[in-house]
């Protein structure tokens, strides 16, 4: 763990510093949780409030994180959402009935098909969808961090 600040993560006035909810979407084996993980311990090395939840109960999972992004801070929940549910959208549409920030972010696999998004409860297309690449999460992270800093929840050069 390094002691410097990421300088994609630095807090500046034209940020916003409201909370969001980044839910990720993938089959278990699409690295969801890792990913999770990682972009937190980076936002949290740079100061932010960040919480990481799995999501068993899709909707608790979804009213818990609408509560947290509502407090500022920056939720990433981590879900194999059951197939051919329509949980995800259900979170997704009361998110923005209360005005609260939601990313959708689909992880394939090397297995997985294209219209995979739907299989895990989101009938419309991704904010950012991450295709198979190295075994590591630095490159998925820091495509999530680029989405991130393009909606100004964080600063950075997307």
């Amino acid at each position: 763990m390094r002691n410097e600040v990421d300088p994609i993560m630095l807090v500046r006035p034209e940020q916003c510093c409201c909370g969001v909810t980044v839910w990720l979407t993938g089959s278990p084996d699409a690295g969801t949780s890792p990913l999770a993980h990682a972009v937190a311990e980076r936002l949290r090395g740079a100061g932010r409030r960040v919480a990481v939840l799995e999501a068993v109960d899709v909707r608790q999972t979804g009213l818990t994180a609408e509560v947290l992004a509502r407090n500022g801070v920056i939720v990433l929940v981590s879900s194999t959402a059951a197939p051919y549910t329509d949980s995800g959208e259900v979170v997704r549409e009361r998110h923005g009935r209360s005005g609260m920030h939601f990313l959708h972010v689909h992880m394939t696999t090397s297995t997985a098909n294209s219209d995979q998004s739907e299989v895990n409860g989101f009938p419309c297309a991704p904010d950012l969808v991450i295709r198979p690449s190295a075994p590591t999460t630095s490159q998925p992270a820091s495509l999530l961090l680029e989405l991130l800093a393009e909606k100004r929840f964080v600063v950075g050069a997307a």
